[in-house]
């Protein structure tokens, strides 16, 4: 089971990083089983470690990095990131990124950013993987914009990359 968290002691403020962190499924409960995300080795593969101290970001983004959900879109074989981007002049808006990665560590490329977005993203968006086409390039966003439940239909629009 991978976690995601902004690298903070509370869930209120927004920060500069998000951390990884990772857990066997049948064993959450016990503290000294997980491992922190401490970067990649040089041949890109993840490297863990149980010191929280030596964990590392596995995204940055300064004063940016707040509420998020991250989904697997089995029919692109990608990790889709969205976070809520507060935005500091405008108390309670938020805008929002879209980031996707081959892998839960990364490396996260962006693929969309908008701030502000056209509405208020809310603290929380992302990809429920059931609504997620079979293909991957039809899906839902589910937000709280305006503390309201919030459902948007998106079609990605892959590179030819």
């Amino acid at each position: 089971m991978y976690v995601y968290s902004p690298d903070a002691d509370g869930a209120y403020d927004p920060v500069d990083r998000m951390v990884l962190v990772r857990v066997p499924r049948d064993d959450m409960k016990s503290w000294e089983r997980y491992e922190f995300f401490a970067g990649r080795a040089s041949d890109v593969q993840p490297r863990w470690t149980r010191d929280e101290m030596k964990r590392v970001a596995v995204l940055s983004d300064r004063g940016k990095c707040y509420r998020s959900m991250v989904s697997y879109n089995a029919g692109l074989k990608r990790y889709i990131w969205c976070v809520t981007r507060p935005i500091p002049e405008k108390k309670g808006m938020y805008g929002l990124a879209i980031y996707d990665a081959p892998e839960p560590w990364g490396p996260w490329t962006t693929a969309y950013v908008a701030e502000p977005w056209d509405v208020d993203a809310g603290e929380s968006a992302g990809f429920p993987t059931k609504w997620i086409s079979d293909d991957g390039k039809r899906l839902h966003l589910v937000f709280s914009g305006g503390d309201a439940f919030c459902v948007r239909r998106a079609e990605l629009v892959l590179s030819g990359k």
